[in-house]
Order: C-alpha cells, then structure tokens, then sequence
C-alpha cells in the first residue's frame, strides 16, 4: 500500500515586532502590519507571537474595525 505524504504548509518567516507591549487598538501602523490586504489577522505561525498576545492582537483589531480605524476589507 502506498501512503501519500501529508502536504507541508509553507511558512513564512515571523514578523519581529519591537513594540508589541503597546498592542492597543489605537496602535493603526502596528495593527496595518499584522492584517493581510484582504483584511485577515495573520496566523501566528507568520506573525511570530504567542499565543496570549495573539488574543490581544485579535481584541485589538477588532475593536479597531468596530471604531473605524482599520476597515473590514481593503479590497473590493
């Protein structure tokens, strides 16, 4: 019996971020940079945080979009 080989996801390289105590949903430029062009958050595989300030980078963006300072998509 032959067995396929699971497909390996392709990983990118983690965003080092300097500044991520100040994960706030005021912080725009740091928010822009962990937001895909579609208007996804970046998978923490890519965007290199654990798993606590994931949750905060999740928060954070949301309640950016909820105030209108980062919009739900960017492109149409």
């Amino acid at each position: 019996m032959d067995r396929k080989k699971p497909q390996r996801r392709i990983r990118r390289k983690p965003i080092h971020i300097d500044d991520i105590a100040h994960l706030t949903y005021k912080n725009v430029g740091l928010l822009r940079r962990l937001v895909t062009e579609q208007g996804a958050i970046l998978p923490r595989e890519e965007s290199g945080l654990t798993q606590k300030q994931q949750r905060k980078l999740s928060m954070a963006v949301k309640r950016a979009r909820h105030l209108a300072l980062l919009p739900f998509t960017q492109t149409l």
